[in-house]
């Protein structure tokens, strides 16, 4: 039972974590940027030199967002282990099946009524 609260309470925190740090814009942006250096190859017009220059740009900026990305998902890993101080028996719970519907159903479940909660305000 105290594992099924913590499940609960980790999904809540991670759901919130992620909406903070605006994850699904960074990895739109991550996205937007792959398909312009795929874009970038199509065009024979443009000088090497250019390209050079725009393809050194582009792999700055992924690298950065891909630093963001990592930086978030292993605090949410670091948060998965200081969670599973508190019991031996969470971690297993979080890799099994049931606990990934589980995870699954508690997100969906707390997407809709933060949903309704933020649409009466």
């Amino acid at each position: 039972m105290i594992n099924h609260l913590l499940l609960i309470c980790f999904t809540v925190i991670v759901y919130e974590f992620i909406k903070y740090v605006r994850l699904e814009n960074i990895v739109q942006s991550n996205l937007v940027v792959y398909k312009k250096i795929l874009k970038l190859f199509k065009y024979s017009k443009m000088s090497d030199f250019r390209k050079e220059k725009l393809i050194l740009n582009y792999s700055k900026l992924l690298f950065i967002i891909s630093i963001k990305i990592f930086a978030i998902i292993t605090s949410i890993f670091i948060l998965l282990m200081i969670i599973n101080l508190l019991s031996n028996s969470f971690e297993n719970l979080v890799i099994s099946i049931f606990g990934f519907i589980e995870t699954s159903l508690f997100f969906i479940i707390y997407h809709l009524i933060r949903k309704k909660f933020y649409a009466k305000l």
